[in-house]
């Protein structure tokens, strides 16, 4: 049986929507770098409740994704699975089953990570078909990279100085 490791990186999108892709052409950019030995990086497509398996008894998951909350394209969000609990209608995107279901079942069968962070970006473009992401969220990618790394380094265990 294979163990997982603490943290997860999880990037989630249909690639063929253009900006609803962006959770999965990040974690792909991610793949590439160097990071901790405690961090496993996956890309999450459109796997709806699949993605229990893979989340269930994480310390922590960062969660990339688009997220539609209505503000200007671009615009970049950080929220936890408790902002959620609060504004239950924050999290939209274009997948199957919502993450925030995964989640609550997650908790049902006490699998649920302990610590869940979304970082999204307000897409420009889901509407049309294509493989490519707009030039405005393409651009958001270093920083939503730098988001995802922050998280890292405040709140790895490796980052604590086990």
């Amino acid at each position: 049986m294979t163990v997982n490791k603490p943290i997860l990186i999880l990037g989630i999108g249909n690639i063929l929507l253009r900006d609803e892709g962006i959770g999965v052409h990040v974690v792909n950019m991610l793949k590439e770098m160097k990071l901790p030995p405690d961090v496993e990086v996956m890309d999450g497509g459109t796997m709806g409740i699949d993605l229990l398996f893979y989340i269930e008894g994480r310390e922590k998951v960062i969660v990339v994704d688009t997220v539609k909350a209505g503000e200007t394209p671009g615009t970049l969000y950080r929220f936890t699975d408790k902002d959620l609990v609060v504004k239950k209608d924050f999290l939209r995107t274009a997948h199957g089953i919502d993450f925030s279901d995964v989640l609550r079942t997650a908790q049902r069968l006490g699998t649920k990570p302990e610590e869940v962070v979304f970082i999204g970006v307000e897409p420009e473009d889901m509407n049309n078909a294509g493989l490519e992401l707009s030039a405005l969220i393409s651009q958001r990618i270093p920083v939503i990279i730098e988001l995802v790394m922050k998280e890292l380094s405040t709140n790895s265990p490796l980052a604590k100085g086990d």
